[in-house]
């Protein structure tokens, strides 16, 4: 890993990590990993400049300075944050020696997870959280009653996911659906259905408190920088749009026809036409959205006219939505079913490889602002690109893996529940490894429901499968449970 150059997303990464705070870094992508990822940068060029403060740039609302020695510390950090969630959930997993160390090779045996951490992306963050959050899933689920110190870890690790991306507020449904599904399998056994059911009402209200703590800290963020708050859902929603054009010439002239009958505002009407011919990034319909506006007389400042440019976008989104074509339907079924049937782990990979070395490099050179603040880093030079083209072809680099994520996830169900069924599995395990399984089905479906396929979106996904793998082995009784101890463990 030490010879792999940090791994840019695209523009993505770039203005996590470097851009004042504003529509992108508060409302598009939540706030906690462009805070955070720009620490190790403001860092060193602190302490390069010492010597010289009256020239050292600190200004909260201008673009950070990069530097390859911080992006390094970044990366780094990064990586040393995943190891301690793997070994946090490593020793909640098993209490024996043996099986920790056999949990150990499981994970060095995903590589995924190591090059997921090497990204400039808030999705490094993602996972490391994801993993985090499962580790103290497992803690709960062994224990009798939740600890305080068991709710405040699950509400601030909520909280913190919440805070990287949108999607992982799903992950609050993890715990209690684990719960839910214990109270359940234990119907026939009153006591422990009424505690799981207990745990399950705990849980929900904690997670729905790091939502809701999430959405007044964005809020607040905004009022503070003076941006107004607002929906940026249909940033991600409106590349679905362009499926439109998919459509035989006739079809998609009468729904475009009924999508502006069911408009009620001018301005939506004229816009339904002309984002579609943008055929662009989401910039560039709120750029067509913008010149509407102002062309109806609009007199307003940057960010207002941003914001109802937002206000518009998602007017769009909803009308079409709410009359999708069959074929984006198509899709959207479709881009699901390969995440969980077709992408492996070692495709994530190469994807992310191929983002690196080929696509970021070419948007940044493609704009002279961002060529500017990028050309002089080493991450982003021929030989970090050499570097990553090796690693496509290096052993361990390349990705072990090229078993379908959701075809794994599958196996380990079936074997878990083998296993419980011969009474060497523990049942509370098993009620997890199921949340698990579901809570991934709902990440693939909340993200392509918006977006359109890409390999990387399956990277928690791999997470997961990590997870679950070591759940199974550290789930696994050597002998079944003596007959006075089965009625507070057998799955009914």
């Amino acid at each position: 890993m030490a010879r792999l150059p940090p791994l840019w997303r695209g523009t993505d990464g770039l203005f996590q990590i470097a851009s004042p705070p504003g529509d992108v870094t508060l409302l598009h992508f939540p706030s906690l990993y462009p805070f955070l990822s720009r620490l190790p940068i403001l860092l060193v060029s602190a302490w390069c400049n010492a010597g010289h403060l009256h020239s050292l740039q600190l200004g909260v609302k201008r673009w950070v300075a990069l530097n390859d020695t911080g992006l390094l510390l970044l990366v780094a950090g990064q990586q040393l944050a995943l190891i301690f969630a793997l070994a946090l959930l490593t020793v909640s997993c098993t209490r024996r020696p043996i099986l920790r160390c056999l949990i150990v090779v499981v994970f060095l045996c995903t590589p995924v997870l190591f090059i997921g951490a090497q990204l400039i992306s808030s999705e490094a963050l993602a996972s490391i959280l994801l993993i985090l959050l499962i580790a103290i899933a497992v803690e709960l689920s062994r224990g009798q009653e939740l600890s305080r110190n068991g709710i405040i870890a699950l509400g601030v690790c909520l909280y913190a996911n919440v805070m990287t991306r949108h999607v992982n507020a799903i992950g609050a449904a993890l715990v209690p659906m684990a719960y839910l599904l214990g109270a359940i399998t234990h119907i026939k056994k009153r006591r422990e259905g009424r505690i799981c059911l207990k745990k399950f009402v705990v849980t929900c209200a904690v997670g729905l408190v790091a939502i809701v703590a999430a959405n007044l800290t964005t809020r607040s963020l905004c009022v503070v920088f003076r941006e107004p708050y607002r929906s940026t859902v249909a940033r991600t929603a409106i590349s679905r749009l362009d499926l439109i054009d998919q459509l035989p010439a006739a079809d998609r002239a009468n729904y475009l026809r009924r999508l502006q009958a069911n408009a009620s505002d001018p301005i939506t009407k004229e816009a339904i036409p002309a984002i579609l011919a943008a055929k662009k990034y989401w910039g560039g319909s709120m750029r067509e959205i913008e010149r509407l506006i102002q062309s109806h007389g609009e007199k307003l400042k940057s960010k207002e006219l941003h914001a109802m440019a937002d206000h518009y976008l998602d007017e769009i989104c909803l009308l079409y939505y709410r009359s999708l074509p069959p074929i984006v339907v198509a899709d959207i079924s479709e881009a699901i079913v390969r995440a969980l049937t077709s992408t492996t782990p070692t495709e994530v990979i190469q994807y992310f490889y191929r983002m690196a070395a080929d696509h970021s490099p070419k948007v940044f050179r493609a704009d002279s602002a961002l060529h500017q603040r990028t050309a002089h880093l080493k991450s982003c030079s021929p030989i970090a690109g050499a570097a990553i083209k090796r690693a496509e072809t290096t052993f361990w680099l390349r990705g072990l893996d090229k078993i379908p994520c959701g075809i794994t996830l599958v196996l380990l169900l079936g074997l878990a529940t083998i296993l419980r069924l011969l009474e060497r599995f523990d049942s509370n395990m098993l009620s997890l490894l199921y949340a698990l399984a579901i809570t991934d089905v709902l990440l693939m479906i909340g993200t392509f429901a918006l977006g359109l396929y890409l390999p990387r979106y399956v990277l928690p996904s791999c997470a997961i499968n990590a997870a679950a793998l070591a759940i199974l082995l550290g789930g696994i009784t050597s002998h079944p449970p003596p007959p006075a101890s089965r009625t507070g463990s057998a799955m009914a």
